[in-house]
């Protein structure tokens, strides 16, 4: 009988907000028809919270996922890093070792190459779950330049993640277009397909908000405009604060609610130097499992992205997550197929740049989709037809019932 297992690789760890929205949501699904084991890398931070990491172990347990886990080395970044991939292809080995395991599936490029180095020994299916142009990524941030050995080690890589894959996911049509660029040869028989970000439409669904926690906020009878998550990296914190202050000028009742692990403190001292007046902001900190609480508070959410090429191949994980609980957006354009969701589904507002000009005409646009009675509907409507958890889980189990052979 061929195996019928997968073994999840993820550089993420799963004590992580994003590893248990990004990872687990598709992992626990999958453990229902294939036995799946997750190896994962963890911060030493949460491995220090014994609870946490007892209370993982136990849902992972009951939802038949075995989990292996290795400790995140930090810096030196070139060597650190090559420790973890050396220890995960040991680790991945041992795994495929024991058997049940017929495809190798990555999340990303530092999980590739252990995946692909682990999968080319045994004789396994590789799954490329891309999550972007990572290299780009790092060169468009100014992390990296193009002559610098992180990028030149890292398209070396790329080159065989694509061309040594059985099957590619990305999370956009945008992302796939741009693929004749990088120059690679594909192998004819592989598999592409596209999964974007997806989010629990079950958790993240459309409610009453919850009262108790607008009073406490002090949100009470205002228009609640949300900037939820990160402003930093590749979220543009000037931009977004300078635009929230112009927001705030033509609707007079509204507040700006930030939830973010940011240091509040910094933030609240940029937004007033972007003009925004402190007796319109509210912070706030919430765990992932409150977060579709806080969504339910906001009328809109604002947030804007670097536009540059790595980024056509991006799915903003809030993204999913605001339309689930019915919240449009206002976003700009360029970033993977976001903006053609949101500007075909009448979701929210689409900025086509981030100059003066559009700036303007957008926000008598925001204004319309707030006094729309039925915009909330049809961006719950989105979500449900783009971004569900369940539709994403039945695309990777189909990809893997086409490398396995057979139905799991």
């Amino acid at each position: 009988m061929r195996a019928r297992g997968a073994l999840y690789v993820t550089y993420d760890g799963l004590l992580e907000p994003l590893g248990e929205s990004q990872v687990l949501g598709y992992v626990e699904r999958l453990a229902r028809s294939y036995p799946m084991s997750v190896l994962s890398f963890e911060k030493p931070a949460d491995l220090a919270d014994r609870a946490r990491v007892s209370r993982m172990e136990g849902r992972l347990a009951g939802s038949g996922v075995r989990w292996i886990r290795r400790r995140y080395h930090k810096r030196p970044m070139l060597p650190a890093t090559g420790y973890d991939i050396a220890r995960g292809v040991v680790a991945g080995l041992a795994a495929v070792g024991r058997g049940a395991i017929g495809l190798v599936h990555v999340r990303g490029y530092v999980p590739g190459a252990i995946g692909l180095s682990v999968a080319r020994a045994t004789g396994r299916a590789f799954v490329f779950d891309m999550r972007g142009f990572w290299p780009e990524e790092k060169v468009d941030a100014g992390h990296w330049t193009r002559e610098g050995t992180p990028y030149r080690l890292a398209k070396r890589w790329e080159r065989r993640f694509f061309e040594g894959a059985d099957a590619i996911v990305s999370l956009t049509d945008a992302g796939v277009k741009r693929f004749p660029e990088l120059g690679y040869r594909l192998r004819p028989d592989v598999l592409v397909d596209v999964i974007p970000t997806c989010a629990d439409l079950a958790q993240f669904a459309p409610g009453p908000p919850d009262r108790a926690l607008a009073a406490r906020l002090g949100l009470e009878g205002r228009r609640v405009v949300g900037c939820v998550g990160t402003l930093s990296n590749w979220y543009l914190r000037e931009p977004t604060l300078r635009y929230l202050a112009k927001l705030v000028r033509v609707l007079p009742d509204a507040v700006v609610l930030f939830v973010t692990r940011e240091d509040h403190g910094a933030l609240r001292a940029d937004a007033g130097r972007a003009g925004l007046p402190a007796s319109r902001a509210v912070f706030a900190r919430a765990e992932f499992a409150e977060m579709p609480a806080y969504l339910r508070l906001l009328d809109v959410a604002v947030f804007f992205i670097k536009m540059c090429f790595s980024k056509t191949a991006s799915a903003p994980t809030r993204l999913a997550e605001l339309l689930g609980v019915g919240v449009p957006v206002v976003i700009n354009d360029g970033i993977g197929d976001s903006g053609a969701i949101v500007r075909d589904h009448e979701a929210g507002v689409v900025l086509p740049q981030l100059d003066a000009a559009s700036v303007a005409a957008s926000l008598p646009a925001v204004r319309r989709v707030l006094d729309d009675p039925q915009a909330r509907a049809r961006c719950a409507a989105t979500a449900r037809r783009y971004f569900d958890v369940d539709e994403g889980t039945a695309r990777y189990a189909r990809l893997y019932d086409r490398l396995l052979g057979g139905r799991g």
